[in-house]
């Protein structure tokens, strides 16, 4: 007879589905949209999934054999399958506008920007120069670069490539972004939470690509201008800031 697995193993693997299930919180003001987006697909999957499953149960069940007569039969019901088409596409057509209004919240650039930055990539590492300043971080593949940033205020972000196609990804912002060779692709960041976050480029760019990442460090307000200030004047005469 073979041993039953243990219950604490079936807990675990309930414990790793669940977690598959799940994203982060986001630390800025952009991802929040796409957070609660996700949730929001997350719920509507959750109950299609019970739905159809209880149904699947239920007919089972209900139609279960009893003997060797054939059940009645039934050839089409014009209002059921209305009905179990017309719900799919009321919950596709949902999604697709509650994506919409989540894309415009995470991509809006109406307000004015405090901080501004561009953001180069480069094979493989980050420059980070922040425009009117005369701060710059420049990083290597030895020498992982800190993005600074004040917490609470908009950092409006132009992202470029100086060569390949990269990638610009911040996991606990939610928010990834091509740096595309030729094209200038700008977004704003609002991080609500002070802390030091990964990041890294997710678009393969050569053989050192797994050497490019970065921080991302979120300073107080009266820190970051202790920063920046520090950062300008080792930053004269053209020479990188930091």
């Amino acid at each position: 007879m073979p041993r039953r697995a243990p219950a604490s193993r079936w807990l675990a693997v309930a414990v790793a589905l669940l977690a598959a299930g799940c994203t982060p919180q986001s630390v800025t003001e952009e991802g929040r949209a796409i957070y609660n987006l996700y949730n929001l697909f997350m719920y509507i999957a959750a109950v299609v999934f019970v739905v159809v499953s209880g149904l699947v149960i239920w007919s089972v069940v209900r139609y279960r054999r009893r003997d060797d007569e054939l059940p009645t039969q039934t050839h089409g019901n014009n209002r059921l399958e209305l009905l179990w088409t017309a719900i799919p596409a009321v919950i596709v057509l949902a999604l697709f506008a509650f994506t919409l209004q989540a894309q415009d919240k995470a991509l809006d650039q109406s307000g004015q920007a405090d901080v501004n930055v561009t953001v180069t990539a480069f094979q493989w590492s980050w420059r980070f120069t922040y425009e009117g300043t005369g701060a710059e971080v420049l990083g290597s593949p030895e020498h992982i670069p800190e993005l600074v940033v004040p917490v609470g205020q908009t950092i409006r972000v132009k992202l470029v490539s100086a060569d390949v196609v990269h990638s610009f990804y911040v996991p606990q912002t939610l928010f990834k972004r091509q740096a595309i060779p030729g094209t200038d692709n700008t977004f704003d960041l609002t991080f609500e939470k002070v802390g030091l976050y990964h990041g890294q480029c997710t678009q393969f760019c050569g053989l050192q690509h797994p050497d490019m990442v970065f921080r991302v460090r979120v300073l107080e307000q009266g820190a970051y201008q202790n920063w920046l200030a520090a950062a300008t004047r080792r930053g004269s005469a053209g020479q990188p800031g930091t």
